[in-house]
């Protein structure tokens, strides 16, 4: 069973924790995210993923392209080495590292100076 407590603990050392998806899917493009979702039997199950090709065997890498589904989020599991998803709003949380906090801030500016 996983410690919310633990997470919110680490969270503060290592980033900030952050609930929402579309973040949560840029942050799995740029590297690798710490996240806990629920599972459909209850149980929490925390993970370490990635959507980053350069994080991902090549052996395991996507070999066509497919819709992606509104309900649903997939990632690379780099602790079991698989592929796994989670229901979007099952998502209990995943924490930002502060790199990932750092470019998000940068894109930010950059779109900004671009629209003034």
């Amino acid at each position: 069973m996983i410690n919310m407590k633990s997470f919110d603990t680490e969270s503060k050392d290592n980033g900030v924790i952050c609930h929402d998806i579309a973040a949560l899917e840029e942050a799995l493009e740029m590297g690798e995210v710490h996240l806990v979702y629920m599972k459909k039997d209850g149980s929490m199950r925390e993970a370490h993923g990635t959507r980053a090709a350069h994080l991902i065997p090549h052996d395991c890498l996507p070999r066509g392209t497919r819709s992606p589904s509104p309900l649903v989020l997939t990632y690379y599991d780099t602790d079991r080495a698989a592929w796994r998803c989670l229901r979007r709003d099952r998502l209990l949380g995943f924490i930002q590292s502060p790199v990932f906090k750092e470019k998000m801030k940068e894109k930010k500016e950059k779109v900004t100076k671009r629209n003034e």
